[in-house]
């Protein structure tokens, strides 16, 4: 009896933490950060009061803040040319070895209307050719603006002929851990996807 006394008092106390905890923090307005490798653009949601099929949970939803990310999100390709081996008959000969080409693909993230775009230092690397595909399946020549390594960060433009959508830097030292964010990729050119999760940790 005292036994079923105890587990009945632990039940009610982890009750109670629960019900604080979804008082303290899911009936909050949340923010999305939605993000492509170091390219970062907060945007405020809510929570909406629809419980998923009656299990009295809220759900966060990202509707709004997916359709204005999307198509600022766009697929990048890297070709490098690189040369075979040098074969006997062309150190005798001088005939050219053999060119291959390599590609490399990642995302990026439109920064300004004209056609400024974020990407990684080590999706860009070695580049003998860039291209950006956007949401639309429209693709681009682009160039290369700039690269800082040291932060796996490098700056590129496009020439669209047209304003285009694009995303502003958010700051990341508001973020709290345990907040619910977005992420937005197009790694593989198949449209901008979007995924959901939080703040595991910071600074790390």
């Amino acid at each position: 009896m005292k036994k079923i006394g105890s587990s009945l008092l632990i039940a009610i106390f982890a009750g109670a933490i629960t019900l604080g905890a979804y008082k303290l923090f899911l009936e909050k307005t949340n923010y999305a950060i939605v993000t492509d490798d170091n390219a970062t653009s907060i945007i405020e949601t809510s929570l909406s009061t629809a419980s998923a099929k009656g299990s009295g949970i809220n759900e966060v939803d990202f509707t709004s803040a997916a359709e204005t990310t999307v198509n600022a999100v766009v697929h990048v390709k890297n070709v490098t040319i690189s040369r075979g081996p040098t074969s006997l008959m062309e150190f005798f000969y001088g005939y050219e070895g053999t060119q291959k080409a390599q590609i490399g693909t990642g995302s990026g993230v439109i920064i300004s209307s004209d056609g400024h775009i974020v990407t990684n230092n080590h999706v860009i690397k070695g580049a003998t050719q860039l291209q950006v595909t956007l949401n639309n399946n429209k693709t681009y020549e682009a160039e290369l603006i700039g690269t800082d390594p040291n932060s796996d960060i490098a700056l590129l433009k496009i020439d669209a002929k047209k304003q285009l959508p694009y995303l502003a830097f958010g700051d990341s030292d508001n973020l709290r851990v345990g907040e619910w964010v977005l992420a937005v990729g197009n790694p593989f050119n198949l449209t901008s996807t979007v995924t959901a999760g939080i703040v595991s940790a910071k600074a790390r």
